[in-house]
């Protein structure tokens, strides 16, 4: 059976797959404390709510991707999501983001 890129057996086997690294402010203690406050004061996944489920939030994401708005630690900027919904934002916010440095 053909394995996909993304499948952890393969990962295991020969260590082909790699994520890119996160960028350094994910990487902070500042980070860390107000991404842990702000989901236990918004524990629930906004993406979610808007479509009237109720699902526990794992992510802390930036509304505006951070290399737009510039300012990383912004609570203004923020909102829990769950895995699934902060993965597709992640992929919306790619465009967004390869749009705004074109610009630049």
């Amino acid at each position: 059976m053909k394995r996909l890129a993304w499948d952890g057996e393969r990962r295991k086997d020969d260590g082909s797959y790699k994520r890119e690294r996160s960028a350094d402010p994910y990487h902070t203690s500042r980070w860390t404390r107000l991404s842990r406050a702000w989901r236990m004061m918004h524990p629930l996944c906004e993406e979610c709510k808007r479509r009237g489920i109720i699902k526990a939030g794992e992510v802390t994401d930036h509304i505006i991707p951070w290399p737009v708005c510039q300012d990383f630690y912004d609570e203004n900027n923020l909102q829990t999501l769950c895995k699934d919904c902060n993965h597709a934002k992640g992929q919306r916010d790619k465009k967004l983001i390869q749009s705004y440095k074109a610009r630049q």
